[in-house]
């Protein structure tokens, strides 16, 4: 089983998707390149190409939605039939490089992955991503895309509504980390993707 937790930096995605790998004993996947480009387990490599391909990106949306798209493919293959949580997939991707351009790589993507059996989209207003990112390092260079917060959350949305993904987006403006924990839990419960 596959499930994806997608949302902006700061916002919380990596501890709820931390803590829902520890709580159903499913293995965490970030960054699956890395282990392409870094084969000694470091990430040396993988972030030197991750950040030229973001720096070109906004001039090329298609080359960035294939370079994170190649990611999930290897992902898959490398984690097939495993029960895995992946911190950012195509939602993700596609909030940061879906365009017109763009679009085409994106239908290919999906037909190869298909859904995720769910996908939490982990949700945050403006004020609330930079307190926390300030919180993490007041000179965090995620700080300059907060101008970008919205249209990034309306992409994925409508990804995922469009290709009938299932989803729930969960606003953590007013929740701790065992709040996101719970909900999540619940509603894979009520859709019968877990037991417990």
């Amino acid at each position: 089983m596959h499930i994806s937790i997608e949302g902006f930096d700061g916002v919380g995605k990596t501890t709820a998707a931390r803590a829902l790998a520890e709580k159903l004993g499913f293995e965490l996947v970030e960054k699956p390149l890395k282990d392409i480009f870094d084969p000694d387990g470091g990430t040396a490599n993988y972030i030197r190409i991750r950040n030229y391909v973001n720096f070109i990106s906004p001039n090329n949306r298609p080359f960035s939605a294939f370079f994170y798209g190649l990611g999930n493919i290897f992902l898959y293959e490398k984690y097939k039939g495993k029960n895995i949580i992946t911190d950012r997939h195509i939602l993700s991707n596609y909030g940061w490089s879906g365009s017109p351009e763009s679009q085409p790589v994106f239908e290919v993507l999906f037909d190869i992955l298909k859904s995720p059996e769910f996908t939490f989209i982990i949700y945050g207003n403006v004020d609330t991503i930079r307190s926390r990112l300030k919180n993490r390092d007041k000179n965090d260079s995620d700080l300059r895309k907060l101008s970008s917060v919205d249209e990034v959350y309306r992409r994925m949305i409508d990804f995922a509504e469009d290709h009938n993904m299932p989803h729930l987006v969960i606003d953590t403006a007013d929740k701790t980390a065992d709040n996101v924990l719970q909900i999540m839990l619940g509603e894979l419960r009520k859709r019968g993707l877990i037991d417990e």
